[in-house]
């Protein structure tokens, strides 16, 4: 007996280790097939270089979170197509308005993540506060599958109007110890799947206009807007529509926001979304009659119950045109700026709080006042950002100089090597090499850094440490306890001097920035929309929405104008290219050739391109590199730009004419920007092969992460690789913003001699050689004569 039980207990053994031995453990941090190679390594002290983006693989789902939920009562929180969090230690915080019924009602929270499977579980968590009271906190667990966290929120949490949440996580590798591998480290959270619960019918309403801030997002981050105007067709009807879109979007003020006009109630109202009903009572009746008026006296901006979505629908309503105008009046007043009053602040809160401030001078800011907080860090790559704003007619990116007033402490375990780094908008500014041993605290260390690459609007500034420690090349395997080595404090200050303040044209990172220069016309703004529908009025809506919210006011209008009658004025044109006219082509710089290269892909979807033409042009530079003269010049130019942030380019009296730009066929939407023919206005030109493609473009342009790299003289998209590019601005035109006092001059002197270096140099020879001469003429009449 005892042999036979023996015999099978061997058996068992065996069988047991011939499958562990077919399905080895993979260690390695899951890729998609096409990023198998490893991230980049830290850059060196002398050029670093800014860190890759982590790839992130698909998120394989269970079962949804959403299947026994009724839609209509729940809150998607994210306004984000995406969240990751990445590195060793990251943080997102944003806010989320809500009513006074949803503040009130019974509230759960929902959260699914994964994360990759390099992440150690036992030192890694996922925290979430709202309102500064920590909701969640638990180990980062779930490489495998995503996970979904639920939990009931205590009463007294949220709050009706802004809720701030703040989500971080702080990550350790399983078993690497370098600086490299923090860069393998992740927690992706599916917006989808991530949302608030609520219970009892009131919460699904709006009573207030103010509500329209609890609008929110859908399971991608897109605030939409239904605007129903039955009487489409009327000339009188298309300015209200406009201006009510803007409105719209000003209170809302969700980062991902577009607008859909039609003439017919939508079927069925999605988180995320809201149906406006527009015109008057006569054009009402033929709708359902919980949205007709039915007395005279009715408000004329209000939400009524739409009892086929349990939801509300916002009618505007007037007997007559004119009342209707008045109406959407009514909303616009109180969020109009006048433009003598200046703005403080970029709304930002409810896609990154705090709100950002904007910088119109020589300021200090604590980087708590910044959202910034005091980091204790015990590991390897600590990264952290904040946000500033600077003005629409900031002109100092060729001498500025900003500086970072550095609190921090590093203890004996960091060695040299380590390095401080700053980044601006993703692109290396300043880095500051450890070098000394034995730890050390810095009391106010300034670190100065180019604002070469601020832009008008917000800007996104990082600061990085990377810690090379004697405990990490010893890398002891298991759970250790953790020494703080790193340690930031909110005490530290971002400084920016007196800068130059003059605008210039064209320029589409202003427009995108502030809406330059239309945020300053105290003019209405002539829209020019040939033979407008649906499609058309939706795009110039969409766009406008977002132009308002960069402006922060919603702006003056006029959408009567058309091409003759705005010569002499600013103006915007919207429409697929068979509808705009070849005086506009040709003064917003465009060939008359682009209806040819787009007649081809008219009426269909574009393709995808099989290789980028860049990337093939970059591939045969870099073949031909050295290849004859013009190889040694491009050689050069390389190497000025790698070295010392110049080209050759910058070596000129006259940059150039901007050239007539044709457009790729596979690029779907054009912007392009000029001045007016009298040379006093600037008009902007906005124009894809179809319609269809309009819209569609449209939508995407106006996205947080595509309306920021909007820029240059020209900016093309293309659908079906989701890419931007741009045609820099050659000749411009200084356009007077501030009163021109003789520091403003000074400065704007400074930073355009700093841009045209072979002017100054030419100016230093004339102006030494004029000394020379003064000197020679003065000594001749002194001393002794021979």
């Amino acid at each position: 007996m005892k042999r036979l039980l023996l015999t099978c207990f061997l058996a068992t053994c065996t069988v047991n280790l011939a499958n562990a031995q077919t399905l080895p453990f993979d260690m390695s941090p899951e890729r998609p097939a096409d990023k198998t190679a490893a991230p980049p390594a830290p850059a060196p002290v002398e050029h670093p270089q800014p860190a890759a983006p982590v790839p992130v693989p698909a998120l394989r789902q269970p079962s949804s979170a959403l299947e026994n939920l009724d839609r209509s009562m729940i809150r998607y929180v994210i306004p984000q197509e995406t969240l990751s969090l990445t590195g060793e230690s990251s943080e997102k915080s944003w806010g989320v308005f809500l009513t006074e019924d949803q503040a009130a009602s019974a509230v759960s929270l929902t959260l699914t993540y994964q994360n990759s499977l390099v992440v150690a579980p036992e030192t890694s968590s996922l925290t979430l506060a709202i309102n500064n009271a920590k909701i969640l906190n638990q180990p980062v667990q779930s490489s495998e599958n995503q996970k979904t966290v639920t939990v009931t929120l205590p009463p007294g949490i949220l709050r009706a109007g802004l809720n701030t949440f703040r989500l971080a996580a702080n990550l350790r590798h399983r078993t690497d110890c370098t600086v490299q591998s923090t860069y393998e480290l992740w927690t992706e959270v599916d917006p989808s799947q991530t949302f608030l619960t609520f219970s009892g019918e009131a919460s699904r309403k709006f009573k207030t206009i103010d509500d329209i801030r609890a609008i929110g997002v859908d399971g991608k981050g897109r605030t939409s807007f239904n605007i129903v105007v039955p009487a489409l067709d009327r000339m009188a009807a298309t300015t209200p529509m406009l201006h009510l879109a803007e409105v719209l979007a000003v209170l809302a003020n969700m980062p991902n926001q577009s607008v859909n006009i039609s003439t017919t109630l939508p079927g069925e109202q999605m988180p995320g979304s809201l149906t406006v009903l527009l015109g008057t009572d006569e054009e009402f009746s033929n709708l359902p009659q919980y949205v007709a008026a039915k007395t005279p006296g009715a408000a004329l901006a209000a939400f009524v119950d739409d009892p086929a979505t349990g939801g509300s629908i916002l009618r505007v309503r007037g007997q007559d045109w004119q009342a209707v105008i008045n109406s959407v009046a009514s909303l616009m007043d109180p969020l109009k700026r006048d433009i003598a009053v200046p703005r403080t602040f970029i709304s930002s809160q409810t896609w990154r709080s705090p709100d950002i401030p904007l910088l119109t001078t020589a300021s200090k800011t604590r980087l708590s006042e910044l959202g910034v907080g005091t980091h204790n860090f015990s590991g390897r790559r600590l990264r952290t950002e904040f946000a500033v704003g600077v003005p629409s007619d900031f002109y100092a990116g060729d001498y500025g100089k900003a500086t970072i007033l550095l609190d921090a402490a590093y203890s004996e375990d960091v060695r040299p090597g380590s390095q401080i780094n700053i980044y601006v908008n993703d692109n290396i500014a300043a880095s500051l090499p450890i070098t000394t041993t034995g730890g050390e605290i810095l009391r106010h260390f300034p670190i100065g850094f180019t604002m070469r690459h601020f832009r008008p609007g917000a800007n996104i500034i990082a600061i990085e440490a990377v810690l090379n420690t004697s405990s990490d090349n010893a890398c002891i395997p298991g759970p250790t306890t953790p020494t703080t080595r790193f340690a930031l404090f909110d005490t530290s200050e971002f400084s920016i001097p007196s800068f130059a303040r003059i605008g210039r044209v064209p320029n589409l990172a202003g427009l995108s920035g502030t809406s330059f220069p239309y945020n300053r016309s105290d003019r209405p703004l002539p829209v020019v929309v040939n033979n407008g529908g649906a499609k058309s009025f939706s795009a110039a809506a969409t766009l406008l929405a977002r132009m308002s919210v960069a402006a922060g006011r919603p702006l003056e209008l006029d959408a009567r104008a058309t091409a003759n009658s705005a010569v002499n004025t600013n103006a915007l044109f919207i429409g697929a290219i068979p509808q705009i006219q070849s005086s506009v082509l040709i003064q917003t710089g465009v060939s008359e050739a682009i209806r040819t290269v787009w007649s081809n892909v008219r009426g269909a979807e574009p393709e995808v391109d099989a290789g980028n033409t860049q990337a093939e042009f970059d591939q045969w530079r870099e073949r031909l590199a050295g290849r004859g003269w013009r190889g040694q010049i491009s050689s050069f130019d390389d190497w000025l730009n790698r070295t010392f942030n110049i080209s050759l380019g910058e070596f000129s009296f006259y940059a150039g004419a901007d050239e007539s730009f044709t457009p790729e066929p596979s690029a779907t939407l054009l912007v392009a920007q000029r001045s007016n023919p009298a040379g006093d206005g600037l008009w902007t030109l906005v124009t894809s092969p179809t319609d269809d493609q309009l819209l569609e473009g449209l939508v995407s342009l106006t996205r947080q992460d595509h309306w920021l790299n909007l820029k240059g003289h020209i900016s093309t998209y293309k659908a079906g690789t989701d890419v931007m590019q741009d045609v820099p601005v050659g000749e411009f035109t200084f356009v007077a913003t501030q009163p021109l006092s003789v520091s403003n001059v000074r400065l704007i002197i400074a930073n355009w001699l700093s841009a045209n270096v072979l002017s100054f140099s030419l100016l230093l020879l004339v102006v030494s050689g004029l000394l020379g001469i003064a000197t020679s003429r003065l000594l001749s009449n002194f001393g002794r004569h021979r």
